[in-house]
């Protein structure tokens, strides 16, 4: 790693620009400064020596105007050719983000416990470093003796999935201490990955990891939406690491996911940081049993709970004595003893980095892959509850809620508390810390007569059923009429379509991409939770989201037609782009796999008459896609380790022609020509296998097909192309 830091300092030149650089500046505007300076000059000298002035004043003013007029014109066509060029889009999109909207910002002094303010930069770092990891309490009570899962096998690592999982890291993503982005490791791959994956290996094996990769630069980012800055609450770190440490732990975190898919090590009903495993599959899973309790004439009463500062607050030794009773083996857990031991670390605040200091308590680090999937074993007991009639629970990552139905909400009160009390005991024994402002109860009904609002009393302090409670970013109220939430929707996206239109200048497509990209996710987050009561007065607020980004596009005027401007934008109404989610859910749920809660609820879908369910009005519109053609999706097709397929992409250039032409006439090659059309609203596929003699026992074999695949509307000519190389790559091979 050294070597590669050596050389990489050595060779690589650094950029030195200048701070008075300006990248709208042109030599024209340089010879008019030098214009404009030489009569000012002039008529600075003649004043002072008590000469008539008058001309050159004139002269001195008009060319200053001419400089002047010309910087601005500049700029304005520097901003217009910089918004031009779709390369900038998404650094375009960064200036859509207002100065206190924007995640990074200036640290100002805090304001300490005691009241006082700091009055350094390492006054500033010790309050923050004291927050963001707090000491775990002096008392964690023992679990006791558990039961013991049989470990899971796992092989050895292999170069392939390093390879992978290093190619798949984004090459320019902020880099840890040694400042080497990912893009260096791949460039220098072919020279060094024997080497680096000799000392994965050593890494797993053993049971030790390098410092350097234990090591993490701390940047504070600003939590959304708080209202004083001063306070070390309201930030919370993000740590840079060692892209080469990272690739490591992705590799790790992927064989803990295969585990836990393929031998069911985590409760089901945990969503976040699992592949296919929403947010708003949990939303969903949610809101049908509370409609389903609302068929029956029971109320659900739920409680919300959130951990304060969940992965800095893992206890170590807690979190191996789970995985270990849920079947990480001994040899991985060494190796996940060392990534949460001895870790250091650096803040970097408003440029200045502190001192590198040993983090006592350092919990799991955000900003590494592995800390999601290593949370969930933290919390996996908490959230092992089944889901029936009489109530459930989901999370999602540290956000837990659970829920019970019953008659009334003074009937589920002992369930209620119950839950309490779990969560509770799970606290006493895993170090952590829940929230107690963030800690909401709720109690779902359509009748005013059944909800009762008794407080709860939770750690000494009372705690009053709401009339709306925030789950997974979704504000659901207690008869789940959602007005709350598309208000905030609606009133976000109106703050996003207003950051687009200050963007003046640019093409519509690049706008419309914006639009799609930046806006329109804002508006439609969990949308098949809350649509279908998204009627006239609720979507007036979004219409309006919808006309103005429309006005951005493609520069209308404001009393146009909302239908109009977005035929003209190009851009799917609110009610198109619902019902396209709604589609692709629907799509979804069929492809999962039974041990997925949210693909059980098909099975309780059935035609009521009263409170028809979400998903239930999503059936009856998507009744006419066909089903039995739906394949389930595993989350893991193959194992980590195994071997794939591995595809290259080939610009057909001379050497790689010549190639080809060698093994043609060695009698090696097996070539495979596909091809797709679509004419007359049909597509068709076709191509051509050839085998040489050498290869083909019966003789030199050439097989051509085509095949006319259906209408345009159920196919275009790129699924062609696959249905293709499909049937090439799956021709008869025993003929040989």
């Amino acid at each position: 790693m050294s070597a590669v830091l050596e050389a990489v300092q050595a060779l690589t030149p650094k950029a030195k620009p200048s701070p008075y650089a300006k990248r709208w500046w042109t030599t024209d505007l340089t010879q008019l400064r030098h214009v404009y300076t030489y009569w000012r000059n002039r008529a600075r000298a003649a004043r002072r020596a008590g000469q008539n002035t008058a001309g050159l004043e004139g002269t001195a003013k008009a060319a200053a105007k001419q400089y002047h007029d010309a910087i601005r014109q500049r700029k304005n066509a520097h901003w217009k050719e910089f918004l031009a060029d779709n390369d900038n889009i998404w650094k375009t999109a960064k200036y859509m983000k207002s100065g206190d909207d924007a995640a990074f910002g200036k640290v100002p002094q805090l304001v300490k416990a005691d009241g006082t303010a700091t009055t350094s930069h390492k006054e500033q770092a010790e309050e923050l470093l004291v927050k963001f990891f707090p000491p775990l309490p002096d008392n964690i009570e023992d679990e006791g003796p558990r039961q013991q899962r049989a470990p899971v096998t796992m092989p050895n690592l292999t170069l392939e999935e390093v390879e992978r999982q290093l190619w798949a890291t984004k090459s320019w993503k902020a880099p840890g201490e040694d400042g080497l982005p990912a893009i260096v490791w791949k460039q220098v791959w072919p020279s060094v990955k024997h080497d680096v994956f000799a000392i994965f290996q050593a890494s797993l094996e053993e049971g030790v990891i390098p410092d350097q990769w234990r090591h993490a630069r701390i940047i504070p980012l600003k939590k959304p939406g708080k209202d004083d800055y001063a306070i070390a609450k309201a930030w919370r770190p993000i740590s840079l690491l060692a892209t080469l440490g990272k690739v490591l732990e992705s590799v790790v975190a992927e064989r803990i996911s295969h585990a836990v898919e393929t031998h069911g090590l985590l409760p089901t009903n945990h969503f976040g940081a699992r592949k296919q495993r929403s947010a708003e599959q949990a939303l969903i899973l949610l809101q049908e049993h509370i409609f389903s309790a609302w068929r029956s004439r029971h109320v659900v009463s739920l409680v919300s709970f959130d951990v304060k500062g969940a992965y800095n607050g893992v206890c170590k030794e807690r979190l191996l004595q789970r995985m270990k009773a849920r079947g990480i083996p001994e040899g991985l857990l060494r190796w996940i003893d060392a990534f949460c031991s001895e870790r250091t670390a650096t803040i970097v605040i408003n440029g200045q980095s502190s001192e590198s200091r040993l983090l006592p308590q350092a919990g799991l680090p955000q900003g590494s892959p592995l800390s999601p999937i290593l949370f969930l074993f933290f919390n996996a007991d908490l959230v092992q509850t089944q889901i029936d009639k009489n109530g459930g629970a989901i999370a999602f990552v540290d956000d837990y809620t659970a829920w019970v139905s019953g008659p009334t909400a003074q009937s589920n009160r002992r369930g209620i508390q119950a839950v309490i009390d779990k969560a509770l005991d799970w606290e006493r024994r895993s170090g952590a810390t829940f929230e107690a402002e963030k800690t909401a109860i709720i109690h779902f009904t359509r009748y005013t007569s059944r909800i009762d609002s008794e407080p709860f009393t939770i750690k000494g302090e009372r705690v009053f059923p709401k009339d709306q409670v925030k789950i997974l970013g979704v504000i659901m109220d207690s008869r789940l009429h959602y007005k709350q939430h598309i208000a905030r929707a609606a009133t976000k996206g109106l703050a996003a379509t207003m950051e687009l239109k200050r963007l003046k200048g640019m093409a519509p497509s690049t706008t419309r991409q914006l639009f799609t990209a930046m806006v329109a996710p804002v508006v439609d987050y969990a949308s098949n939770v809350w649509m279908h009561v998204c009627k006239t007065v609720p979507a007036y607020a979004i219409q309006r989201v919808q006309r103005i980004g429309a006005q951005a596009i493609i520069g209308s005027f404001t009393s146009v037609a909302t239908g109009v401007a977005e035929a003209e934008a190009h851009i799917a109404t609110i009610h198109e782009r619902f019902w396209r989610r709604a589609s692709k859910l629907w799509v979804d749920i069929h492809t999962l796999p039974r041990t997925n809660p949210v693909r059980n609820l098909l099975r309780g879908i059935k035609t009521f008459r009263r409170f028809i369910s979400p998903l239930r009005r999503i059936a009856d519109v998507c009744r006419e896609i066909p089903k039995d053609t739906m394949e389930v999706i595993q989350p893991f097709t193959l194992a980590p380790w195994e071997t794939r397929v591995k595809a290259t992409l080939s610009t057909q250039g001379e050497e790689e022609e010549n190639k080809i032409k060698e093994l043609a006439k060695a009698g090696w090659a097996v070539r495979i020509a596909t091809s797709s059309s679509a004419r007359n609203d049909l597509v068709g596929m076709g191509g051509t296998i050839k085998i040489p003699i050498s290869v083909a026992r019966a003789g030199k074999i050439n097989e051509t097909f085509s095949v006319t695949l259906g209408t345009r509307e159920e196919h275009n000519p790129y699924t062609a192309e696959l249905a293709a190389i499909a049937h090439g790559l799956g021709y008869q091979w025993h003929k040989l």
